[in-house]
């Protein structure tokens, strides 16, 4: 299966790559990636991320204080299973932070101030924020999605949307303007990780 699914990803890139043609700005490590809200594409996002050994530190409910301690959250991870690949000396300050967005409920709300706090922290230091909206069912409460889109954009540096709406987001796009990447499905962000995050793609 996942031979098939790496041929038909190759195969998809190959197709499409000239259909993305917009350039994120660069990634700089070390990078944190987190979750706000609900998706059931989000692991695709991990699986793409682990083809092509995008280093990077994944905790869907990172905190500011876990932030604060850097990479590998301040200590070495030495567990197989562990997603970050000691590329960076444990501790390292983090230099990018991409938040994998999906449906926001009202359980959400209150978790917007994690993401917020988070993005100012590395606004701080002239960091990169990154969000990636993966909400293919556009599922989760619209006006709760608008006010993650309020409060995130005017810190946001690029907004990719990979199947997704960007409907929630219009007014604070209008307002501010981070680059913004439009992926007509998911499959697409493959590209963009490989061209933009990735060190080299296995398993083709």
């Amino acid at each position: 299966m996942r031979i098939w699914l790496s041929f038909l990803f190759f195969l998809i890139t190959t197709i499409s790559f000239a259909y993305v043609p917009d350039v994120l700005p660069p990634m700089e490590d070390p990078m944190l990636m987190t979750v706000w809200g609900e998706s059931q594409e989000l692991n695709t996002v991990n699986y793409f991320c682990g083809t092509l050994f995008i280093a990077r530190d994944y905790s869907p409910g990172a905190t500011l204080e876990q932030m604060k301690m850097g990479a590998g959250f301040g200590k070495a991870k030495e567990n197989e299973g562990d997603i970050f690949y000691h590329f960076y000396t444990a501790g390292t300050r983090y230099r990018t932070l991409i938040v994998i967005a999906g449906g926001g409920s009202e359980k959400h709300l209150e978790d917007i101030a994690r993401v917020e706090e988070m993005a100012v922290e590395i606004k701080k230091e002239n960091g990169l924020v990154m969000i990636i909206d993966i909400d293919v069912d556009d599922s989760g409460d619209d006006s709760i999605k608008a006010e993650f889109a309020r409060r995130l954009i005017p810190l946001t540096d690029a907004v990719v949307f990979a199947g997704s709406s960007s409907e929630n987001y219009a007014s604070a796009l209008y307002e501010d303007s981070p680059i913004v990447l439009k992926l007509s499905i998911v499959v697409d962000l493959l590209i963009v990780f490989e061209r933009d995050f990735g060190g080299g793609r296995c398993c083709d």
